[in-house]
């Protein structure tokens, strides 16, 4: 792990993981609370390496500096759940694997998908850029070198961290991005985050600049199976102004036919054309998906996606089309998930009484 003023979120994180690892390896960065005095509480081997502008750096001293055969990196505001150390070890024990991916929880109330968190214990392994710092690359070359296998296990992280205001957060990464964009200019992903801080700091048309950047990286890509966050954010936000984005998201559906997100936004394009019977198909596949259970192993979703905006929006439609007994039926499944909205209640009633 590597830390810093972590004081709130780190008894959770280390509760979660106590008496399943066999030691515990933490870089503090410049704590100025007690996130130092709590980390040895838990028998943690605490480095201290004053941050440089780099997440990589000390992640790779704290790998230097751990003994175990495998590792599970884990950061202060995530926990460990679903498994047991019996699990654990039987998981471990598998012969010709490089690496198990859990599932990855991202935000409270999101969908999992699979994370590379649980490797081998190997000096090839090794963090790489600055930002959005990854190992997956070291894991893939291990793979192809020894022979071994990536494989799943049954555990899940839950990150927590992603709540209340990012404004912090936003400025201390946006020079961190725009310096990683020089030096690693094709990482899809890169050009994503950088556009989503600049929307988080209210500076959207250089949003959409480093959005509309990372699409075109995404055309290069002639298998379609890179990132599809840059087209979400800029078909998103154009959306949002009620623009035409016929031909981007024609171009996305080519690409990533089965996202759930982009469903959605087709579909509100439809209503924005008025095209309401358009609008149906996509919403009635999400309406039809259980956000407590289900799972992606790609793409994590707001579990919202399939609830209330969804079922709001086949109401509209079907009230639109003149369908009045199913727009009171969606009216009705969306005040259950939000009694409080007392315009779904009127709309509810003005739908069934025209009915």
């Amino acid at each position: 792990m590597i830390v810093r003023n972590e004081e709130h979120h780190l008894p959770d994180c280390l509760s979660s993981i106590a008496g399943l690892v066999d030691e515990i390896v933490i870089v503090d960065t410049g704590s100025t609370d007690s996130t130092i005095d709590i980390a040895r509480s838990f028998g943690a081997k605490v480095l201290e390496s004053p941050w440089q502008g780099d997440f990589a750096a000390p992640r790779n001293l704290s790998l230097d500096n751990c003994s175990s055969e495998w590792i599970l990196y884990i950061d202060a505001d995530e926990r460990l759940r679903g498994i047991d150390r019996a699990g654990l070890e039987a998981a471990l024990s598998e012969p010709g694997r490089v690496c198990l991916r859990p599932w990855l929880r991202p935000r409270i109330g999101y969908t999992p998908y699979r994370e590379y968190r649980l490797f081998r214990n190997d000096p090839r392994i090794r963090f790489r850029s600055k930002i959005h710092e990854s190992i997956v690359p070291g894991i893939e070359a291990v793979a192809a070198s020894d022979g071994l296998r990536v494989g799943a296990i049954e555990a899940v992280l839950e990150h927590v961290g992603y709540e209340g205001d990012q404004t912090a957060k936003h400025r201390r990464n946006l020079p961190l991005l725009r310096e990683q964009v020089m030096h690693s200019p094709d990482r899809i992903f890169l050009w994503w985050h950088l556009g989503h801080v600049l929307e988080g700091l209210g500076q959207i048309e250089e949003a959409e600049e480093a959005w509309a950047h990372g699409v075109e990286l995404a055309r290069r890509d002639v298998d379609g199976t890179t990132d599809a966050l840059a087209y979400l954010s800029l078909i998103g936000s154009r959306v949002d102004r009620g623009e035409d984005v016929s031909a981007l998201l024609a171009d996305a559906k080519r690409r990533f036919p089965t996202n759930h997100y982009l469903r959605f936004l087709e579909a509100r394009h439809h209503m924005n054309g008025k095209r309401f019977a358009d609008a149906l198909p996509p919403l009635l596949t999400l309406a039809a998906i259980d956000g407590e259970t289900f799972r992606d192993e790609q793409c994590a979703y707001n579990k919202e996606l399939f609830g209330l905006p969804t079922y709001e929006a086949l109401a509209t439609c079907y009230f639109r089309l003149g369908d009045f007994n199913e727009s009171a039926t969606w009216y009705g499944r969306a005040e259950a998930l939000a009694p409080e909205r007392a315009d779904l209640r009127a709309k509810r009633v003005v739908a069934a009484s025209r009915a």
